[in-house]
């Protein structure tokens, strides 16, 4: 079995670190806003202005939970820069599909 042996600093990975917990509580409340709007206008209600923020932080969440995934497991940094790309494809992708979902309701 070959060990791994970290090269970065010991600081490397917290922004990204940050960033998950910041998007996960703003999903959180978002989520939240969502539902109780719903509940309240028995409608969708502010759907295009809970939507939007709703599709774009949880892309991001969740590419960013992928790319943490992928720096702990891939230590082939070429294997770590596809999956990356891969990442960013499907990333971006996703948020042109959610833009024009939104702006069609």
């Amino acid at each position: 079995m070959k060990y791994y042996k970290f090269m970065g600093s010991s600081d490397r990975g917290v922004f990204e670190w940050l960033m998950q917990r910041i998007s996960g509580v703003i999903l959180i409340l978002v989520i939240f806003i969502h539902f109780f709007s719903m509940i309240k206008s028995g409608e969708w209600g502010l759907k295009k202005i809970v939507l939007g923020p709703l599709f774009a932080f949880g892309i991001f969440h969740t590419l960013n939970g992928f790319k943490m995934i992928t720096d702990d497991y891939v230590s082939n940094p070429t294997w770590r820069a596809i999956i990356l790309a891969i990442y960013w494809i499907v990333g971006v992708t996703l948020a042109i599909l959610a833009l024009s979902v939104v702006s069609s309701l």
